[in-house]
């Protein structure tokens, strides 16, 4: 008999394709899709030749689900994602991680750009996200808060390994609160206002569904942003979406390097 169900059309048609099981998860987001050339004996099917699996609208995503290794790490990434503001509802935002979760994904490294509210941020600087808000905008997540059972979204375990790995390769990081907004637009000057407010350290328009989603499905998650632009609340700032897509792009290989080390580094461990 014909299998219906969209999840198990899915599974099978990336098996076809050379997709087996893999431990780690990426997302990689806006400008990070380079960090795709350091994945070896990669098989890269675009996200439109998948049955029922959502496509990637927006400039700096390119579009490609990837199974590969990174050492002796095997690894799903996501070149480029899916975003609430592209008219998907919640389900479909979580259909790439239950794709992923089908292949054993237990970790999975999330990336994005986001605009910096901390004024000791510089522009190009990478973040590593310590918890999340979402003040605006949650009813477009569904279901994805409604079982949060105080758990966090994101592992502490798997953040100070970061940290670590940052630290033997003299990377300067930074660690803070990344607050979601639903976008498409930027943010306006009263929002800044209130996210400083509120204690956020940046701010970006993706992420905090994947790791609500993450999380119902028992994944571990760590999350990366790059400080694409900085946020001071002057009157006529403005943000041009080429220039983030530059400024990430230029940071993706040092990204790209720490999440290699990390990678190497968890996969020596049972």
């Amino acid at each position: 008999m014909p299998r219906h169900d969209p999840l198990d059309a899915t599974a099978d048609f990336l098996s076809s394709k050379g997709f087996a099981a893999a431990r780690f998860g990426m997302i990689l987001g806006t400008g990070f899709g380079s960090c795709v050339r350091a994945v070896e004996k990669k098989s890269v099917v675009p996200y439109g030749s998948i049955p029922h699996f959502p496509i990637s609208t927006v400039k700096g995503h390119e579009g490609n689900l990837v199974f590969g290794a990174l050492g002796d790490a095997s690894v799903i990434l996501m070149q480029g994602r899916i975003h609430l503001y592209e008219g998907y509802d919640a389900r479909q935002i979580a259909y790439p991680l239950e794709v992923m979760r089908r292949f054993d994904v237990e970790v999975l490294l999330v990336t994005n750009a986001a605009g910096g509210l901390n004024p000791r941020y510089e522009v190009g600087d990478l973040m590593i996200v310590r918890q999340h808000i979402h003040p605006i905008g949650g009813k477009l997540m569904g279901d994805l808060t409604s079982d949060t059972d105080g758990e966090p979204c994101y592992s502490a375990s798997l953040r100070d390994s970061l940290l670590q790995i940052s630290i033997q390769r003299n990377q300067h990081v930074q660690q803070g609160i990344l607050a979601w907004m639903p976008g498409p637009s930027f943010e306006t000057r009263a929002e800044i206002a209130l996210l400083k407010t509120l204690g956020a350290d940046a701010v970006t328009m993706s992420t905090v569904p994947e790791a609500l989603a993450a999380r119902r499905l028992g994944m571990r998650t760590v999350a990366v942003s790059c400080i694409s632009n900085v946020w001071t609340g002057q009157a006529g700032e403005t943000v041009d979406a080429d220039d983030v897509v530059t400024t990430v792009e230029s940071a993706a290989e040092r990204c790209s390097e720490l999440f290699r080390g990390f990678l190497l580094q968890m996969a020596t461990r049972v």
